[in-house]
């Protein structure tokens, strides 16, 4: 016999991780298994920023850069599988969702929050290392070799005083690794038995079924201008990003420049505040709502259709969304 609906319990904890708050909720009639497969979510969470975070010198998406511009590097399972869905949306996107777009991030001050506006030639002189076609995946051999650009300018010349050093083509892994370890956990929940989950870390969101006794999770949409204007919608086994030009960004004469670059152009997308994506993983929502950002709505409704429904949140306050958006 089944458990009856008010024998379910919500068991709900949040843990500071991946430079956010990592939320995970789960309903069920045994607390002590609940908290053991939370406890195992959040050790997972932790097991895999270990493999994919930019921040933490001892990661192996580190290692990676730091090593396979010289040669072949051999990858673990889970940072391959990443890049390898990274590629692919990149191919998708024509390019507007791009991993190598590190040495941009760097130049504008966006990775370590020391932000600057990087002149003209600079911005030349990085360009080239830019291009998710300069990673070489060899699934075979599980390696990955990082090629350099052919011809690449030389940046202008620095002060001796400068710690900017001249690019290498680099990964940033933060518009898909959220999104992937939380998909990790919510597989690791059913595995365990929590089919009714929910797993936040930030802007990225993946439910499984839905509270006892209702048809859908309520979710809420954080407000870009932070007003707590926050939307609620409805969502059942799929996942739902949100990239923002409120989460990272510095303002220089009453202009903000935020960290959502165009990956052709260098420069900071303009116009669009947010974009949320709903996908079947997270990993896709994840990777979806960074390049669709940088592609607006209507280049975005033209590659995508109602594939994937979207809402774009524009500078001037008004609403561009998708057919199916709920």
């Amino acid at each position: 016999m089944s458990a009856a609906h008010e024998d379910f319990r919500r068991i709900q904890r949040s843990q500071p991780l991946l430079g956010t708050f990592v939320v995970i909720a789960v309903y069920g009639t045994n607390e002590s298994k609940a908290e053991d497969a939370i406890s195992s979510a959040f050790a997972e969470v932790r097991r895999l920023d270990g493999i994919l975070s930019l921040h933490r010198a001892d990661s192996e998406l580190v290692s990676l850069n730091r090593n396979a511009d010289m040669a072949p590097v051999p990858v673990s399972d889970d940072l391959f599988r990443v890049l390898q869905m990274a590629q692919e949306i990149s191919e998708r996107t024509g390019g507007s969702f791009d991993i190598t777009i590190r040495p941009l991030a760097e130049l504008w001050g966006f990775i370590r929050k020391d932000y600057r506006l990087p002149n003209e030639g600079e911005l030349r002189a990085v360009l080239p290392y830019v291009n998710y076609k300069l990673v070489t995946l060899d699934a075979t051999n599980q390696t990955v070799r990082l090629l350099p650009p052919v011809a690449p300018d030389r940046l202008p010349h620095e002060s001796p005083s400068s710690r900017r050093r001249l690019p290498t083509v680099s990964l940033d892994l933060g518009g898909i690794a959220k999104g992937y370890i939380v998909d990790r956990v919510i597989e690791l929940l059913a595995a365990r038995g929590f089919t009714n989950a929910l797993v936040r870390a930030g802007g990225d969101l993946r439910v499984s079924g839905a509270p006892p006794g209702q048809g859908r999770w309520d979710v809420q949409l954080e407000d870009p201008k932070k007003k707590g204007r926050r939307t609620r919608i409805p969502l059942r086994d799929s996942a739902i990003s949100t990239s923002g030009d409120y989460e990272n960004y510095f303002e220089i004469g009453g202009k903000r420049y935020a960290h959502l670059l165009n990956p052709r152009t260098g420069l900071p997308v303009e116009g669009i505040a947010a974009c949320s994506v709903i996908a079947p993983t997270c990993v896709e929502s994840d990777a979806l709502a960074t390049a669709l950002f940088a592609l607006g709505p209507e280049r975005a409704a033209a590659r995508f259709g109602d594939e994937y429904p979207t809402r774009f949140i524009l500078s001037n306050g008004r609403i561009a969304k998708s057919r199916n958006f709920p």
